[in-house]
């Protein structure tokens, strides 16, 4: 079986919402693949032999990471370049996307921002001018508050929303941010076009 391996933490299963993600997407665009979190852009040698193991077996490994950027001594082309050395080192196989489009600097949460529902856009516009007001008020001397995360936006979005007694306690206990929800999410978005090409070809192979 194809693999497709994200950051997230492979000891939280699929309880976390960059899993929650992929495999919504992955059901949507009728792709059939396993998802594996191996904790981090820096371990892929921790699950060198599943890589070769799904190459033997004639089968795909992609690695859908966080290009990230200067926030995190990360960006585009520094993490590409890191990744792909690690490839050759392991020598191993894979096709590498780097979120959000495979070009730029960012992560899963620049994607997510980008596929919002157009129309609650505003709520995102909202949180941003929180963030800058915080900012004001930050000194270059001292910081007198700390900056929301960005992950915090997109929570802060989908806690906007009126929710039933069980979406409460999904978001509440498992912190679910509800991708299948077209209300909430444009899956269908130009932005989220790249990853959806990138990942087709799991889709053609699965067709033969």
């Amino acid at each position: 079986m194809n693999r497709i391996y994200i950051e997230t933490d492979s000891s939280t299963g699929n309880n976390t919402n960059e899993y929650r993600f992929f495999e919504t997407i992955l059901k949507k665009w009728n792709i059939n693949a396993e998802i594996i979190g191996v904790g981090g852009w820096n371990k892929l040698a921790l699950f060198d032999n599943q890589f070769i193991d799904t190459t033997k077996s004639g089968s795909q490994n992609l690695v859908l990471f966080d290009a990230d950027g200067g926030w995190n001594d990360g960006g585009f082309e520094k993490r590409k370049k890191e990744l792909l050395a690690e490839k050759e080192r392991l020598k191993i196989e894979f096709e590498l996307f780097l979120l959000p489009n495979n070009q730029s600097d960012g992560d899963l949460e620049t994607l997510l921002e980008n596929s919002i529902n157009s129309k609650h856009r505003p709520l995102i516009d909202c949180f941003l001018n929180y963030e800058n007001c915080i900012e004001k008020y930050n000194s270059e001397d001292k910081t007198l508050y700390e900056v929301p995360l960005r992950k915090a936006r997109i929570y802060s979005y989908i806690n906007a929303f009126p929710k039933s007694k069980t979406q409460s306690e999904r978001f509440k206990n498992k912190g679910d941010w509800f991708f299948e929800n077209t209300e909430y999410w444009d899956l269908t978005s130009d932005y989220i076009k790249p990853l959806e090409i990138f990942l087709s070809k799991l889709k053609l192979e699965n067709k033969q």
